[in-house]
């Protein structure tokens, strides 16, 4: 079961329990969105996509197959790969690090409060102090 927050136009969707292994935000303002996801039960193994506010995606699963309009299949092989589909879709695969300083560079509009940093993986909303999410790597 999941919550859902918006904290000054940053829509924060996260298990209730904090256990979970999903984690979705949403920057209402600029379109940005960054999703967390547990994919083993070792502590540490996430994946990672990010879209920015000019529509780039990032992700950080290296063996990623894309199929686009069932006809353009793209398998994704090491880091640094970047492709480019027919409708200007720009897809980058990405160590878990970069991504997350490239989304502290861009998810938020200049001057907006910055609910979440994404390097650290805190989560927090200033008008209770509290903690949304924290993981260790």
């Amino acid at each position: 079961m999941y919550s859902e927050e918006i904290i000054q136009e940053i829509r924060i969707i996260h298990p209730i329990k904090r256990e979970g292994s999903c984690y979705f935000i949403e920057n209402i303002a600029t379109g940005a969105f960054f999703i967390l996801k547990r994919i083993a039960q070792a502590e540490g193994e996430y994946a990672i996509t990010y879209r920015d506010s000019y529509g780039n995606v990032m992700v950080n699963n290296k063996d990623l197959k894309i199929t686009f309009n069932d006809d353009e299949v793209i398998q994704f092989h090491e880091y640094r790969s970047q492709v480019c589909f027919s409708n200007d879709l720009s897809v980058t695969e990405l160590p878990m690090k970069d991504i997350q300083e490239i989304a502290n560079k861009t998810f938020y509009a200049e001057g907006q409060y910055e609910a979440v940093d994404f390097v650290k993986l805190h989560m927090f909303d200033y008008n209770k102090a509290e903690f949304l999410l924290r993981y260790h790597y």
